[in-house]
């Protein structure tokens, strides 16, 4: 019951919420995320799309300019910022993950 009640508070939820989880887990359904899980994910779910956005401006600037013959010099520090950025993102959507989806894979 102490290692339940660790694991539960250590995920946000509750003995019984995490029990749910585990066996919603063994049935099928989705994998379960915390609220504080919901909440990172969103954050970096909208972090994501701006960077999406970002890059469909710079690649139509780009065609523009190849299209009317002008030539395009990147910026190679913008473009370095731009991946450090995503790395970031994905680290930690991999850290809202942990625990839950790597748990949950390595339960079937």
């Amino acid at each position: 019951m102490r290692q339940l009640a660790e694991v539960s508070h250590q995920r946000g939820m509750t003995r019984t919420g995490w029990i749910v989880a585990l066996v919603r887990s063994r049935l099928g359904s989705p994998v379960q995320h915390s609220p504080n899980e919901h909440d990172a994910l969103r954050a970096i779910v909208r972090e994501l799309n701006r960077i999406g956005g970002n890059i469909n401006q710079i690649a139509r600037a780009a065609n523009t300019s190849v299209l009317q013959g002008r030539a395009v010099e990147p910026d190679l520090s913008v473009i370095q910022e731009a991946k450090l950025v995503i790395e970031r993102e994905l680290a930690q959507l991999r850290s809202a993950l942990h625990g839950n989806a790597d748990y949950w894979d390595g339960q079937r």
